[in-house]
């Protein structure tokens, strides 16, 4: 049970239900059941008995994490209610065993210590139990200083005391290491270039798209499986996790380039599959669960049979209305799998909150009906990881509800985890929050895809210039101007909230009115575009080129500020790059 309530009854246990009278007593007991059989599996372990009376508080916890969760309801219960807790009994566990928060450090934003184990507080918070970092390069590895030199990585002490501090909260940080596609930071290297599947790799410009599109490792070549196992033992010791997430996914150049006969003659499945078979089997050699993203599977559906059955499938679709055959074909494959649906950050300023919970719902129901045994909940940071951690927190809360209990009718709700998250007892905030996130014409995604077009990179596959140019045709002047308006209201309406919420939640704020900000000059960008540029007449701005250079100048310092508070510097020069190109587009008009 996730408690979020202002009044009334205290959320929906699973049995038991609230009493009369209130407990006014001081008395609180967390007790191990005395009966609980240490040999239980996982799931049982995580029952708790929470019981409130007029003389006493107790909690009784199956196992060491039972009892944890029963705290947190505790802790739940007294932000809603004070020292006025009313009497009740919950009996509670959850439905999934295993409920993760997928966090990306490497498109860009690698957070300090402190936010990663502010981010677990958050987490355990809400009975969640895993916690995975996606790294690609962002990793102090010995060997691969000219990987990650300009990515302030991650180190291994670090990960160290993140491991301690998380395992003392009941979550498990399970490492996650891409390991087959997504390396460009490795495969344009001078060291490591040979391994990649293509044998020129053209000088050109960094572009986000690029570093997306491409870059898969050299299935055939015994060097690609010696340095990614170097790059696994290194790791593996780091951590307490039995598991190890090896990604594997999006391999979309695999048997395009030194591959194509091998692939032509075994067929691309079977290229995909010997590589995956040789990282499972090495992982096995080091008594490691494997983890492995399942959309590769579904792409070559003939070896989804030939994967072990004790590897754990990470099934992802972050489609608002995902469909569930992707799932169904895992589960009738007798393979155990997470639902992994998105918190709808990536390439936006603010998550999508609207498409976040509507996916997570979908695939919530889909882990029921398939039998999943965990959820997954991801946080990407495509495009430069220019959306904030803030951004992302109702959709892990929403997440944490469903997956601790989807069959519950009335799940968390805006004005709910505005109460128990960020102390606003108007409950308001995460409505304002979700409707900013409604208003956006033109998002980050646009106005990067934009600026690269203009300025003469390559976008491959995210589309030509004349793509481009006829997408933004397309996009809505009047809305633009309209949403322009309407987000600096909210912002003001959510700035004047910022008083009466927690204190430790204020940096939550400041994220949010700094992307409300940005969004608003994005609206502004379109408008100058679509009038100076495309030439659409009717497209009237808000502000002039210059003007909104110097705004956005402006913006971008205190969007430095925000950064800093929470990351390290990481790649943040590369966001500016991209803003102060688009200031420097703005004064040729």
């Amino acid at each position: 049970m996730i408690v979020l309530r202002k009044t009334g009854r205290p959320g929906a246990s699973k049995s038991g239900g609230p009493g009369s009278g209130a407990s006014k007593k001081s008395v609180i007991s967390a007790l191990r059941a005395p009966s609980a059989n240490t040999a239980a599996d996982n799931l049982s372990l995580q029952s708790y008995t929470l019981t409130v009376d007029s003389d006493a508080i107790v909690v009784t916890g199956n196992g060491s994490s039972g009892l944890y969760y029963g705290i947190q309801t505790l802790r739940q219960l007294i932000r809603n209610y004070g020292a006025e807790i009313p009497c009740l009994r919950i009996e509670d566990s959850p439905t999934l065993e295993y409920r993760g928060f997928y966090h990306d450090i490497t498109r860009g934003k690698v957070p300090t210590l402190e936010t990663l184990k502010e981010l677990a507080d958050r987490l355990s918070f809400y009975k969640i139990n895993q916690l995975q970092l996606y790294i690609e390069h962002s990793f102090a590895f010995r060997r691969l200083s000219e990987i990650w030199t300009d990515t302030d990585p991650l180190t291994a002490e670090e990960i160290l005391v993140l491991d301690e501090y998380c395992r003392r909260r009941s979550v498990e940080l399970v490492p996650s290491l891409s390991s087959f596609g997504h390396l460009y930071h490795v495969l344009i290297s001078k060291s490591f270039r040979h391994l990649n599947e293509y044998d020129e790799i053209p000088d050109r410009p960094f572009t986000w798209t690029d570093r997306m599109a491409h870059y898969t490792l050299d299935a055939s070549a015994p060097g690609s499986l010696a340095f990614v196992r170097e790059m696994i033992d290194e790791f593996i010791p780091l951590f307490s996790s039995d598991k190890f997430n090896i990604c594997c996914d999006e391999t979309f150049d695999l048997g395009r380039g030194k591959n194509s006969e091998l692939a032509a003659d075994i067929g691309e499945g079977k290229l995909y599959l010997y590589f995956v078979r040789e990282l499972i089997e090495h992982l096995r050699s080091r008594k490691k669960k494997v983890m492995m993203w399942g959309d590769m599977l579904l792409h070559y559906p003939e070896i989804i049979g030939e994967i072990p059955k004790n590897v754990v499938i990470l099934n992802w679709d972050y489609a608002p209305d995902a469909g569930e055959d992707g799932f169904r074909k895992i589960s009738e494959a007798g393979l155990k799998q997470y639902v992994c649906p998105g918190v709808q950050g990536w390439n936006k300023l603010l998550n999508n909150i609207d498409a976040a919970t509507a996916n997570i719902g979908k695939l919530a129901g889909y882990a029921k009906t398939y039998g999943a045994i965990g959820m997954l909940n991801t946080d990407w940071g495509d495009f430069g990881h220019i959306n904030a951690l803030a951004g992302s927190i109702p959709g892990a809360i929403y997440g944490a509800g469903l997956s601790w209990n989807p069959d519950r009718p009335d799940q968390p709700t805006d004005e709910e985890i505005s109460v128990m998250e960020y102390g606003d007892r108007s409950g308001k905030i995460v409505g304002l929050i979700r409707e900013l996130s409604r208003q956006p014409v033109m998002d980050w995604y646009d106005v990067v895809l934009w600026y690269y077009a203009s300025s003469g990179y390559d976008t491959g596959p995210y589309g030509s210039a004349e793509h481009i140019r006829e997408r933004l045709l397309g996009l809505d002047a009047e809305a633009a101007k309209t949403a322009f308006g309407r987000i600096r209201e909210l912002s003001g309406e959510i700035s004047s909230l910022a008083g009466s919420i927690y204190e430790d939640r204020k940096n939550d704020i400041r994220e949010m009115i700094c992307a409300a900000d940005g969004l608003a000059l994005f609206q502004a960008l379109l408008l100058v575009i679509k009038k100076e540029l495309l030439g659409q007449a009717s497209a009237e701005p808000v502000l002039g080129p210059g003007e909104l250079a110097v705004r956005l100048e402006y913006w971008f310092s205190a969007y430095k500020s925000v950064w800093r508070a929470r990351n390290k510097e990481s790649e943040l020069f590369r966001i500016k790059e991209v803003i102060m190109g688009i200031c420097r587009l703005l004064r040729d008009i």
